[in-house]
């Protein structure tokens, strides 16, 4: 029996050594990974602007290609000719210290001519120069100017023709589509109320009201909206749909009694954002979008969304975050049991990061393989640690939150499309937390609404890598004479008609400036 018992613990002893070594060999294994990637790894430096598409960042070459919109003005001979003191510089120095695709304004101080000659009495003539650089902006505003030239024939006296007008987004309007791009985009992407937009133009001597302001983005979210309701449809169609909501202040009436509204946020997994805008928290907000929809929805535990589990064809995906933070909430009064669960979850997360990269077969594979297993003992876990808890405690509340949901909290792994969280849905929100701290309320629930599709174009256009603004700008002038919808969302956009506006406004930008 010692024989046996000694041979026992030797063979613990290797295990363990065994263990160490694998564990030892890995990290090593790491180490020489990471100096591969950092000899020989290609650069993570991702490539600047390319000068081709430089007219993206110059203002002037935008104006430009809108004046030349139009079915009408693109078979008409058109001339335009303003002042630049600037050009396009393309060469490229030993070290890119500024983005080569932005104009370069050139100084150059040369001697009084009282001041050239020599103690010697001989002159002084250039033998070469001294040059530094530095980062500028201007910011202005001009105005365009469009004449269109009436002909007649003199002969009879009779007959009067108008070269065609360009489109344009507000009929008879004060402002232009660039500067109507401008106000969404520093209203919706940059948080900037109309107050104090107000404020800004009135220093540069524009007497620009914030109810033009208001009213002009209200006319193009009008003029959006198809479009924010084709990624409605896009997302139901997609067959999961992350969806939230955050709380806004909304104006009762004009004696300014207010009320609380809600914003809410409909995502699917490609990035296509539709928020909705709701006098109230009541479950007929999401009742109206998701209707009869069939699939996934991934959400907190929101009781509105349960009669579309209960009696709907909608199968619920719960949030790990959300779960999460109970559990950090619970750390300060039981924080051994409830680092214990925190780092049982962490678990799931490593899985999730290990497999961020595989197709939705393999990431199916992965989590069935290794997920599922440490959710049985997580839920083996909760259910002993429960009765050992404080009954009334924050962490026996993580608990029971855990298990009343826990069907939900468990269905990510049936399929390698679905998220552990919600987490996609909270970021995209995150553009209404920040903003209000800046508008803090909204007038009425027109202006809700119009806020909202603005905010389903920005945070969509975010997510499909396009410049919120360039899109506007093209979209606002082509809404009226493309039929397609689709062709015309931001991932539609970006597929069908972003080359094409780059195009035409490089050729603007050689027109400015002469540039090859």
């Amino acid at each position: 029996m010692d024989d046996r018992a000694a041979l026992l613990e030797r063979i613990h002893e290797l295990e363990a050594a065994l263990s160490h070594r694998d564990g030892e060999l890995a990290r090593l294994r790491q180490n020489v990974e990471a100096l591969q990637r950092l000899l020989w790894g290609g650069s993570e430096r991702r490539p600047g602007p390319d000068p081709a598409v430089a007219a993206n960042q110059l203002f002037l070459a935008g104006i430009l290609e809108g004046a030349l919109r139009g079915p009408a003005v693109e078979h008409a001979e058109v001339t335009t000719t303003i002042q630049v003191p600037a050009h396009v510089r393309t060469k490229k120095g030993r070290r890119a210290q500024f983005p080569e695709h932005l104009p370069v304004l050139t100084t150059r101080i040369e001697l009084d001519a009282s001041e050239r000659t020599c103690r010697c009495g001989g002159d002084l003539v250039p033998m070469g120069q001294e040059t530094s650089k530095e980062l500028e902006r201007v910011e202005f505003s001009l105005v365009h100017e469009i004449q269109r030239v009436t002909y007649c024939c003199r002969s009879c006296q009779e007959n009067m023709v108008t070269a065609p007008a360009p489109d344009r987004v507000i009929d008879k309007g004060l402002l232009g589509v660039g500067f109507l791009a401008h106000v969404l985009t520093e209203r919706f992407q940059h948080h900037m109320p109309y107050h104090r937009q107000e404020k800004k133009y009135a220093s540069e001597g524009l007497a620009l009201s914030r109810s033009v302001l208001c009213s002009s983005a209200i006319r193009c979210a009008k003029l959006l909206q198809p479009i924010a309701e084709e990624l409605k449809r896009e997302i139901l169609a997609s067959g999961i749909v992350h969806t939230d909501d955050t709380p806004v202040t909304m104006l009762e009436d004009a004696t300014g009694a207010k009320r609380q509204a809600r914003v809410w946020i409909y995502r699917d997994i490609q990035g296509r954002c539709y928020f909705d805008c709701t006098e109230s928290r009541s479950r007929d907000g999401p009742r109206a979008i998701f209707g009869d929809y069939a699939g996934y929805i991934v959400a907190d535990a929101y009781p509105g969304y349960d009669r579309f589990f209960t009696e709907g064809t909608a199968l619920e995906v719960a949030c790990w975050a959300h779960t999460r933070r109970k559990f950090l909430a619970a750390e300060s009064s039981e924080p051994e049991l409830a680092r214990e669960a925190i780092a049982r979850i962490a678990e799931l997360y490593a899985i999730e990061k290990a497999a961020a990269d595989f197709e939705d077969e393999a990431r199916r594979a992965l989590r069935s393989e290794q997920a599922r297993p440490r959710l049985a003992a997580l839920r083996a876990w909760f259910a002993e640690t429960r009765p050992t808890v404080l009954d009334r405690g924050p962490l026996a509340g993580a608990i029971d939150y855990a298990l009343a949901n826990w069907d939900a909290l468990v269905r990510y792994t049936e399929d390698g499309r679905l998220p552990i969280d919600n987490n996609a849905a909270e970021r995209a929100l995150r553009c209404v937390a920040v903003g209000r701290k800046n508008w803090m309320f909204v007038g009425n629930p027109e202006g809700g609404r119009a806020a909202a599709g603005v905010y389903s174009l920005v945070e969509t256009c975010k997510a499909a890598g396009v410049n919120p603004r360039d899109y506007f700008q093209d979209v606002l002038l082509r809404i009226g004479r493309c039929s397609d919808v689709t062709r015309l969302t931001p991932h539609g956009w970006k597929q069908h008609f972003q080359a094409e506006v780059e195009t035409r406004r490089h050729d603007a930008l050689r027109r400015l400036f002469g540039t090859a």
